[in-house]
């Protein structure tokens, strides 16, 4: 949304400079995201005279015009078709910068004529559509004054980003209160005092609610015998200056209303409503209705429309229709402001695919205390500014009184929270700036009544951002030593912070990885390769983010893709997040029927090194990724996990991948990414992943560490190599040897792996280097010897091996 310093100003009393008051609306949640300084754009612009006008004598399209600002005579060289002698017009002189085509003026020659500025036009300035020439101005504009004078736009503009809880803040006044709250002043309101000089309003509308739930409260008011015509300038110019273009008088108060205090509302020909009758209710499923846009849509029955006796005539918080808009015929008025349920107003938006200025108001909730108020003051100025009769009476539908909610805030539960000392006085007189109400106060706290614009208060913790917030984040000194005793709340174990995710990020990073984080919304077609069964969003942004994702995995890949496409020839990326799962509803979990999974998938592609001169280069294989693998397995601390041979096929594992173990529960995948998931993502290289369940892994006891003693004896090494079957397993070997070794074996480690001269075609050598020590005694070779002779004998029969060399 775009803010006005000067509409502020005529709102709240500060004296921030424009840099202090960015500050401030930035700690208050309100980010601006960018600032427009008018006097600045419109730099080097003036207001001037076209003296006089000849044709270009080598152009036909071309005019040689001079030009006077009061001060200097210039010659433009211009090719509008409609500029001409005794005219004022806005000129932009050397230095100038035009917005609309993005260009700075400088003397230039335009077919052998020297030009020195440039005559605009509106689109060219971004002040409106341009009417197929220059921008004439009315004959009494005062010849040198700059533009942003003649328009009063010397103004800064704020462009803020809210968040979706901000619903309070999405207009001048919702900024104006939450800025005076912070300075502990007062927000300026000045009442719009209404002349009903008109008949009854009665005799001209009725209005019935039909769908009460979708509808809280309706409010209508009726202008006669107005003129509808341009608004007065500087209500064109304030339009102008927030984006929006000026159409009507009409149209344009509802606008401004909207943008002043944030409630939408729309403005109908009395005339054109059939019977006299506004009756809100839905519609028959597949109804045709033509909205303002001149676009044909297709409601269903629980969209909310208002109607007349007769037909739809508009979609409820979301778009008016053809049928009944304001035309320059116009002369009776029927002017709407209501309350409209926000999540039926979302469902209507997202289904017609409508963004308005309405809905977006209205689904995020709007103040059902100030519809008449804001209705009053766009009626007084309609009727202002056309010259209609306001009808006597006001038509207020309010079947069900929306009560305002009550909260109670404890003063002690709001300092443990936030972890700053604030007595129990400065955040009574927080929420008093913030205009809560204090219904009742004890030594604990204070109950208090939420004012009805404050539609994100809903809970006590809401109370303690506020309080925060008011305090200052700035003010607020880190302390990341942690007050929570999650046993006093009962958490489940489930949803405690996972015990291994630091030590998971430390390994990794210290390793070369970069960690990654990314969306938890995915596309069907992806989330296809992983799971039959998704979780569907009820309501997505689109289809590419309609899915929750059931792997990791697929994001990781995602990732990988962008990299290679921008040139990254090595990648070490990992990601702890979560995947989503539809489960059995006898499975135990927080939400039934659903499951989250705690997951850590490691990936590397590309070259194995950085580019080196002491090491040949080489693409990453499955024996880098098992090291990984490995060593964060030894950094938790976790013994009893296995690499066993794939059973089944795992989704997007290849047939090089081992399943980790733990007895007889699969924790993890280690191996590589299978072809056509690969093809998939776009990726030619190969592609090799970790994947661990780490809501399985963190149910693993760690092993506690302990200290052994440093042996100050001398060990023995005896290397073994034996040839066995292609199909053995190096692994199994290794455990032989271990459990053979006898109590004196402190290690063994493969150290070589064969095949070719020597061995046959269908066998393969393993050397396995074992080393032998005791802490108490040097030990003699035929203890060594005795040991060494067991494990050949053991490995000999149980492999049919024959020992090498």
């Amino acid at each position: 949304m775009l803010l006005s310093i000067k509409w502020l100003k005529e709102l709240v009393d500060f004296d921030l400079t424009v840099e202090e008051l960015d500050q401030t609306l930035t700690m208050l949640g309100i980010e601006v995201e960018g600032v427009i300084d008018y006097s600045k754009k419109y730099d080097k612009f003036y207001i001037a005279k076209v003296i006089s006008k000849e044709k270009h004598p080598d152009a036909d399209k071309l005019s040689i015009c001079k030009v006077s600002d009061s001060k200097e005579e210039r010659t433009i060289v211009c090719g509008a078709p409609n500029v001409d002698a005794g005219q004022t017009i806005v000129l932009a002189t050397e230095g100038a910068f035009v917005p609309g085509p993005e260009f700075e003026i400088a003397k230039r020659k335009v077919r052998g004529v020297e030009s020195n500025g440039m005559i605009c036009s509106k689109d060219e300035l971004e002040l409106g559509e341009s009417t197929g020439g220059i921008w004439v101005l009315p004959e009494n504009a005062e010849i040198g004054q700059p533009l942003a004078d003649y328009l009063d736009l010397n103004d800064t503009i704020f462009d803020i980003s809210l968040t979706p809880n901000k619903a309070d803040c999405i207009s001048h006044l919702g900024v104006a209160r939450d800025l005076a709250a912070y300075l502990r002043t007062k927000v300026k309101t000045a009442d719009k005092s209404l002349d009903e000089k008109g008949e009854n309003i009665s005799k001209s509308i009725s209005v019935e609610i039909l769908d009460a739930d979708k509808c809280p409260r309706y409010s209508a008011r009726v202008i006669k015998n107005a003129k509808i015509q341009d608004s007065p300038d500087w209500l064109k110019n304030r339009l102008i200056a927030i984006g929006l273009r000026p159409i009507n008088a009409a149209v344009d108060v509802t606008n401004y209303v909207m943008y002043e205090c944030g409630q939408p509302m729309h403005a109908f020909d009395l005339d054109k409503v059939a019977g006299g009758k506004i009756i809100v209710k839905t519609v028959e499923n597949k109804t045709k209705f033509t909205t303002l846009d001149s676009k044909e849509r297709e409601l269903d029955e629980q969209m909310l429309m208002i109607c007349d006796a007769e037909k739809p005539i508009a979609i409820a918080g979301v778009m008016g229709g053809e049928n009944s808009e304001i035309t320059d015929a116009t002369t009776n008025i029927v002017l709407e402001s209501a309350f409209f349920n926000p999540s039926s107003v979302r469902r209507t938006s997202k289904k017609l695919y409508i963004q308005s200025d309405s809905s977006y108001r209205f689904e995020r909730g709007v103040d059902h205390e100030n519809i008449v108020n804001a209705l009053d003051k766009a009626t007084a100025m309609i009727a202002e500014f056309t010259g209609g009769e306001i009808a006597e009476g006001l038509i207020d539908v309010y079947p069900n009184e929306i009560k305002r909610k009550e909260i109670k805030l404890r003063y002690e539960r709001a300092r443990k929270i936030i972890g700053i000392e604030v007595s129990d006085s400065e955040m009574k007189e927080m929420m008093q700036a913030l205009n809560f109400v204090v219904v009742n106060e004890d030594s604990e706290g204070i109950l208090l009544e939420v004012p009805p614009y404050r539609v994100d208060v809903t809970l006590e913790i809401d109370l303690i951002e506020e309080v925060a917030r008011l305090f200052n984040y700035d003010n607020i000194a880190p302390n990341f030593a942690s007050a929570v005793n999650f046993g006093a709340y009962n958490v489940p174990k489930e949803l405690s912070l996972p015990p291994n995710r630091k030590k998971v990020r430390a390994y990794l990073v210290q390793n070369g990885f970069n960690e990654i984080i990314t969306q938890n919304m995915m596309d069907p077609k992806s989330a296809s390769i992983f799971s039959d069964n998704h979780v569907i969003l009820a309501n997505p942004l689109g289809e590419e983010l309609s899915i929750l994702r059931p792997s990791t995995i697929a994001s990781m890949l995602k990732t990988l893709n962008h990299n290679i496409r921008v040139g990254n020839s090595r990648m070490r990326l990992f990601e702890l997040g979560k995947s989503f799962h539809k489960v059995d509803a006898k499975v135990p979990t927080f939400i039934e029927g659903f499951m989250e999974r705690q997951e850590l998938t490691v990936a590397i592609a590309g070259k194995a090194f950085p580019k080196q001169w002491s090491m040949a280069e080489r693409d990453v294989d499955y024996y880098d990724i098992k090291g990984v693998a490995e060593g964060l397995i030894a950094q938790l601390r976790i013994e009893g996990l296995k690499f066993k041979e794939l059973k089944e096929e795992v989704p997007a594992f290849s047939k090089n991948t081992v399943s980790v173990m733990k007895k007889k529960q699969i924790v993890g995948y280690v191996g590589e990414i299978n072809s056509s998931i690969k093809k998939h993502y776009d990726i030619e290289m190969p592609v090799f992943v970790a994947w661990f369940d780490m809501s399985a892994i963190n149910a693993i006891e760690p092993v506690r560490p302990y200290y052994g003693k440093v042996a100050p004896f001398p060990g023995s090494n005896r290397d073994l190599a034996f040839i066995v079957a292609k199909e053995v397993k190096a692994d199994d070997i290794l455990n032989q040897i271990m459990q053979n070794g006898g109590k004196l074996l402190q290690s063994v480690n493969i150290f070589d792996v064969y095949e070719g001269k020597n061995v046959d075609n269908d066998k393969k050598s393993l050397a396995y280097s074992l080393h032998f020590a005791s802490p108490e005694r040097t030990l003699k070779d035929n203890e060594v010897d005795q040991a060494t002779n067991k494990v050949i004998k053991a490995i000999e029969k149980k492999f049919e091996a024959e020992l090498r060399g």
